[in-house]
């Protein structure tokens, strides 16, 4: 459906059924085929949704269906929110979206290399206020990312880091007095505030990390060891302070920037790196990109979660920091407002807890918003782009339901049930080829009306079409 993102990996996208194989091994329920899909069967814990124009191929299980689906589930990556210093002009900066979201992930925002550009000289200017303004608007919790690295601080300085932009040596390891020097400055002044580190961005990437898996591991190291020092930061009835109480920083395990076999691959090298039990990770991160199809992502967290749990891993959160079609190859239009929506569905499905999207202000990934900068032939400037107003549809939908299941027929017909207080029943339907399906809707469901993707509400026919752009069926209005 969309273009990769550059330098993903296309190739790891497994056929649905070894992706319900894989769910069945880890989750132990839900799980049926039919004949097409080599006969194996069992038992599923929820009915499946009744359509009979076609053979159901799988029926999927979260592995804690009867969760709410939390407001923290929805994270953002927003570029301009605050100016990047003092002096810098407050023109054109990004205002805050129209929908909630809880987790903000300051990569590509505020980074090493801009906080500290020379030893010692440091300017928090654009991190201060993007923090401010987004508290000021509901987030609760931020990530600081590590990674693009001042020159100074490199032990590389010519590696030309895959010429990304940010200059050579950024990409290196660094001297480790001036890393933990910046670390328990960086977790002191955001005691209570940046309470999740990731210790390096997707180190599988050579434009990213040019050093060596002991490397990074002494870099975990020594960031889990100052992130986690109640000395830098401790909180005591909400106030926190260095030694101020309990420790509540969080360090996660650098995220790989696909769930694809080479960059699974990867990880797995780098774990076995610390030995049987991998002890620097209080939740485990990924970054999301490669799904062509959102369905797509399903495969790729369950081929993942198994090598998680090779190393003592599988019962951590499991988030996905950054992710979005990738690059904009065409108008923002309804294809990726599709996307949007069925990807967090099926991040949903898969288990994932939490999900930070990249990004709101990119004027070429991702775009949820188009700044004045932006290309005119991508839409109005300063306005929300069609799949930035799906987000908060799809937010609407999820939050707070249970995502009990997901069924999947052979003629690409999905469907999953959802459920909330009260009685509701939901079912979210939509076809993931594209081909409009007609769907009868049996009287015995309890269904009466349903919301388009534009979350229009609409009394429900007997029968419905369905196509690409998700809808929702309800039992009564939300």
């Amino acid at each position: 459906m969309m273009r990769l993102r550059s330098g993903s990996i296309a190739s790891w996208t497994l056929p649905l059924s070894a992706v319900f194989v894989i769910v069945v091994a880890l989750v132990g329920c839900s799980a049926q085929f039919s004949n097409a899909f080599q006969g194996i069967s069992a038992n599923t814990c929820s009915a499946p949704f009744p359509y009979l124009g076609s053979p159901l191929a799988a029926t999927l299980t979260p592995p804690i269906s009867s969760a709410n689906i939390s407001s923290n589930y929805f994270g953002m990556t927003i570029h301009s929110l605050a100016p990047n210093s003092s002096t810098s002009s407050t023109g054109g900066l990004t205002p805050f979206p129209p929908f909630h979201f809880s987790t903000f992930r300051l990569w590509d925002v505020a980074a090493w290399r801009i906080l500290e550009p020379s030893k010692g000289v440091f300017d928090w200017t654009k991190m201060d206020g993007t923090i401010a303004i987004a508290r000021k608007n509901g987030v609760r919790d931020f990530i600081f990312t590590f990674g693009n690295i001042p020159v100074w601080a490199s032990t590389n300085p010519a590696d030309p880091c895959g010429n990304i932009g940010w200059g050579p040596g950024t990409c290196d390891p660094p001297d480790m007095a001036a890393f933990d020097d910046f670390t328990a400055r960086m977790v002191q002044r955001y005691c209570g505030t940046v309470k999740y580190y990731e210790p390096w961005n997707e180190p599988n990437s050579k434009q990213f990390w040019g050093g060596t898996n002991a490397q990074l591991l002494e870099v975990t190291k020594h960031l889990y060891q100052i992130a986690k020092d109640p000395a830098n930061c401790g909180c005591v009835d909400g106030v926190c302070s260095p030694n101020g109480g309990t420790n509540p920083n969080q360090v996660m395990l650098p995220p790989i920037t696909d769930p694809g076999a080479a960059s699974v691959a990867w990880l797995d090298s780098y774990l076995a790196a610390a030995g049987p039990q991998y002890p620097y990770a209080d939740i485990a991160s990924f970054h999301g990109y490669g799904a062509t199809n959102p369905e797509d992502i399903v495969a790729g967290v369950q081929l993942l979660k198994l090598t998680l749990a090779k190393y003592g891993l599988a019962d951590r959160q499991l988030w996905n920091t950054e992710a979005s079609w990738g690059p904009e190859t065409s108008e923002l239009g309804e294809q990726q407002a599709s996307w949007l929506m069925l990807y967090h569905i099926a991040l949903v499905a898969s288990g994932v807890s939490r999900f930070i999207w990249y990004a709101y202000d990119n004027c070429t990934w991702g775009t949820l918003w188009l700044g004045s900068s932006c290309r005119s032939s991508q839409g109005a400037p300063n306005s929300t782009t069609i799949p930035g107003a799906a987000y908060g549809v799809i937010e609407s939908w999820l939050t707070g339901a249970s995502l009990d299941h997901c069924d999947h027929y052979q003629n690409n017909l999905w469907a999953c049930e959802l459920h909330r207080a009260g009685g509701f029943v939901g079912w979210m339907l939509w076809s993931a080829s594209g081909t409009s399906i007609s769907v009868p809707i049996p009287d015995t469901m309890g269904l009466t009306v349903y919301r388009d993707w534009q979350n229009n509400v609409n009394a429900l026919p007997a029968q419905i079409i369905v196509s690409q752009m998700p809808v929702l069926l309800e039992t009564h209005d939300i």
